[in-house]
């Protein structure tokens, strides 16, 4: 049976990370900033004054003492948001604003609105624990597609490595590493690098369906009615001819191996953590595939 998530814990993840957002003005601030630039990057010519008047405005509300003056700067603020184009950076506004006027469920839709405009920024620089707490758990098959095509890219260069004598059994990871990306010729290293690229393209492609999947959940008037997830899709929809992968299919494979303790999408999960900090941390790919020998 196919992983479901409930309302309860799309509100607990989301809530749990708007509260310290708006709790920590540094951490809230840093955000803000990351917005800024990306949408300075942005080929949509998106008007940042608007955007700045709203985040000012948000900011006047958290400090203030007066109820009132608190309650007229939020909606203001909404307002103007509102009757901007939708945006990463408008949509996280929003969160915060509908959470400081006790808004949960508005909140929580308005931050899945994040991962549904541009999930890249939002897995990795904006809300990594979301991502990984929320989504990771229904990619387990995308993390086993990028292992095997991973393992085909580098079984040749090990073999070449094996065959020229420059592996043995007691050497380090670090020998290891240096020998085989030593040995990298440039079809592989090319090949290397597409592969992440599709890899990232298809994470994007899984949030954007996820995302609408957990706003379907949180519309859903009947708390007992179960939503079964999308298929997870294992080709990106600039390639085409996407394929769509059924959970049921693998689940028996993947507790097994959770059990066991070999599930590689651990490893991947603990590569996320780090984005926390802003690192983009499975980019350094050499890093990535030295964990097991393909």
């Amino acid at each position: 049976m196919s992983t479901t998530t409930t309302s309860a814990e799309i509100l607990e993840q989301t809530t749990a990370f708007i509260s310290e957002t708006l709790s920590q003005s540094d951490l809230r601030h840093r955000l803000f900033s990351t917005f800024r630039h990306k949408t300075t990057l942005s080929s949509d010519q998106i008007n940042l004054k608007p955007l700045n008047l709203a985040a000012e405005t948000l900011e006047n509300s958290l400090i203030t003492t007066n109820p009132s003056v608190r309650s007229s700067s939020l909606r203001l603020a909404e307002k103007l948001l509102l009757s901007y184009p939708e945006n990463p950076f408008s949509s996280f506004l929003l969160s915060l604003i509908y959470s400081l006027c006790h808004r949960p469920s508005d909140a929580a839709l308005s931050l899945l609105d994040v991962f549904y405009i541009d999930p890249s920024l939002a897995r990795l620089e904006i809300a990594p624990v979301v991502f990984e707490e929320l989504f990771l758990i229904h990619f387990l098959p995308v993390l086993e597609w990028f292992n095997e095509q991973r393992s085909k890219i580098l079984s040749s260069m090990s073999q070449i490595s094996q065959k020229s004598g420059y592996e043995s059994e007691d050497q380090s990871v670090d020998v290891l590493c240096t020998r085989r990306l030593s040995h990298m010729s440039g079809d592989q290293t090319s090949e290397l690098k597409q592969l992440e690229r599709k890899y990232e393209e298809v994470l994007d492609e899984n949030c954007r369906a996820f995302a609408g999947y957990f706003k379907e959940v949180l519309g859903s008037k009947d708390e007992n009615r179960l939503i079964d997830p999308p298929s997870v899709v294992l080709k990106s929809v600039k390639e085409g001819d996407m394929f769509d992968h059924d959970e049921d299919q693998m689940i028996t494979e993947e507790e097994s191996e959770l059990r066991n303790g070999r599930q590689y999408g651990l490893m991947e999960k603990n590569q996320f953590n780090s984005t926390a900090t802003g690192a983009k941390a499975y980019s350094s790919f050499h890093l990535f595939f030295l964990k097991g020998s393909p």
